[in-house]
């Protein structure tokens, strides 16, 4: 099936513009906490700071939980995020070789991309070439170069780094799935998924838009995953190995 990349672009752009619009939020509130006066219950709502059950409103006072332990390459800011490159789009992990290779042929990048995710289609790296030319990327005989190595990653480790800016929206959303393993992690006892949406924004960390709907269809894909599950006939969730992170 083709991929549809201007829809990919729409959609980073439109990712971009949410991620913008909560950070503004986290703004507002900040500022009407600073100046002792009441959330405005419409920005609560936003921000997904409902007090529903006794429990939430017990984590919401607590402090934020400590990002995952990984090896960040030296060119790393406290800003970046990372995920595992098997978790990352044919886009992004090409950009990153690119990034590190300097000049390389087609059939080699395309090589060096199948080599990471095996599952990939052959000709999605040309289908990203013909996208990006001239914008990110500059194709020449002697192969192709990025034009500014700031829009690609870095691979380190098996995984994948970078400024949010560079991933793309199933890359972010994977960032944002990773981070609830993480959380959950930190509550063997199993959370509420109004509970992982109030962890997951106290986490400067965690740079992913995240509402309840986006946690339902996370929690849906890490259960099909055998990544979490439901606790019992409960409504929290649970890792499903205490490795999980």
């Amino acid at each position: 099936m083709a991929i549809d990349w201007r829809k990919m672009d729409a959609e980073r752009e439109a990712l971009k513009s949410l991620m913008d619009l909560y950070d503004l939020a986290k703004k507002c509130q900040q500022l009407h906490e600073a100046a002792a006066m009441p959330v405005p219950e419409s920005l609560k709502r936003f921000l997904g700071m409902s007090d529903s059950s006794g429990n939430a409103g017990a984590l919401k006072r607590g402090t934020s939980i400590e990002p995952p332990s990984h090896v960040s390459p030296p060119e790393a800011n406290a800003d970046w995020i990372s995920i595992p490159v098997a978790e990352a789009s044919v886009s992004t992990v090409a950009l990153a070789i690119l990034r590190k290779a300097g000049l390389m042929r087609a059939k080699d990048l395309n090589e060096a991309v199948l080599e990471l995710l095996p599952e990939a289609t052959a000709g999605s790296v040309s289908n990203m070439g013909t996208r990006l030319q001239a914008t990110v990327i500059d194709r020449t005989e002697d192969g192709w170069k990025l034009l500014n190595k700031e829009a690609a990653g870095i691979i380190t480790n098996g995984r994948l780094w970078g400024p949010v800016t560079v991933f793309g929206l199933p890359d972010v959303a994977a960032h944002r799935r990773e981070s609830i393993l993480h959380i959950l992690k930190s509550y063997p006892s199993g959370l509420q998924i109004v509970q992982i949406v109030d962890q997951l924004r106290k986490c400067s960390w965690v740079h992913a838009p995240v509402n309840k709907d986006l946690l339902k269809a996370d929690m849906e894909k890490l259960q099909s995953e055998d990544k979490a599950r439901r606790r019992g006939n409960s409504k929290k969730w649970e890792a499903v190995n205490s490795d999980a992170s």
